[in-house]
Parts: C-alpha cells; sequence; structure tokens
C-alpha cells in the first residue's frame, strides 16, 4: 500500500519494491547503557576487615568496596565454625559427621536456625542482611564441602551468601 510514494512505514519505496525504514539507535543504546549502569550497581560485590585467622588461607581479590558485617561461617581444614564457634570437624578435606538425606550438614543447620529464631524473636530478621552470610573458605577446601556449606545455609534460611577474600 502506497501513500503519495510513501510506504506504510513512512519509509521511501525503492522502484516499486520494499520500503526502505531507518532505525534510529541512538536512544535504545542509552536506555541499555544506562540499565546496564545500574544493574552493575545494585549487583557490586561489598567487601568488609575481617580478622583473619591464621589456620584459615583466603583467596586473593582485587574488589575495593564495603560490606557490613554479616553473620560469618569460616571453613578451615579442621573445621567449619559458625561466628567464631566449632560446630563441625572437618578431616584430609572431608566432613567427620556424614550429612542428612537432605545433604545437609546437621550440626551446622540447627546451630544456623537457632540463630535465625533468635533474630526473629528479637525483630532482627527484616532486610537482606538478615539472611545473608559471610563465608571464609580456606582457598584449599573442598568445593563439596563448600557445596554443602551453602545447602545447609540456604535450608535454614541463609540465602544471601557473600564471599570473603583478602585484598589484593
Amino acid at each position: 500500500m502506497s501513500f503519495g510514494g510513501r510506504s506504510v512505514f513512512g519509509g521511501q519505496r525503492r522502484g516499486g519494491g520494499t520500503p526502505m525504514v531507518a532505525l534510529n539507535l541512538t536512544a535504545l543504546m542509552d536506555i541499555l547503557s544506562n540499565l546496564l549502569f545500574f544493574l552493575l550497581a545494585a549487583y557490586a560485590a561489598q567487601a568488609t576487615e575481617v580478622e583473619n585467622k591464621s589456620e584459615l588461607r583466603l583467596p586473593v581479590s582485587t574488589s575495593q568496596v564495603r560490606l557490613q558485617l554479616q553473620l560469618t561461617i569460616s571453613i578451615t581444614q579442621t573445621a567449619i565454625q559458625v561466628a567464631d564457634a566449632p560446630v563441625a570437624r572437618i578431616t584430609k578435606g572431608h566432613l567427620v559427621d556424614p550429612p542428612d538425606e537432605e545433604g545437609r550438614i546437621p550440626a551446622l543447620y540447627t546451630k544456623l536456625v537457632s540463630i535465625k529464631g533468635n533474630r526473629a524473636q528479637s525483630g532482627q530478621d527484616q532486610g537482606p542482611e538478615a539472611s545473608g552470610i559471610l563465608l571464609l573458605a580456606d582457598k584449599d577446601t573442598d568445593s563439596d564441602v563448600v557445596s554443602k556449606v551453602l545447602k545447609t545455609a540456604g535450608y535454614a534460611g541463609f540465602v544471601n551468601v557473600r564471599f570473603g577474600v583478602i585484598a589484593q
């Protein structure tokens, strides 16, 4: 269909065939770059300084952003600790007490559920930091142990996990 030499879309027709349509991508690129900026700002990793224990060797990172202190779970070569209190033992890279049928570490799960309950009673269970943990894992820790700790924390309601590293 033609309207005085123009196509329905407003472009000029070529010889009687396909209409030529010009797209202006400048506005689209502006929107996408703004969207990308806000996504990066929202998901930026945050860092904090925590006391490094001698038996815990953290990986190295170049992150420069600060983070609020949260519940800390440490995985050393010999134990899993919640707020510096040992809850499970590790020998030769494996848990001494096996996980339950759902893959949770029973002692860790009990401790985390207790902490979550105490926070709920005191009214401190609001916001993302209430369901967040800071995981400090020795750089030589077996990924299977880290996976089980993450699964246990998730079952206990701690779904926001940040990994601790040494700033370079």
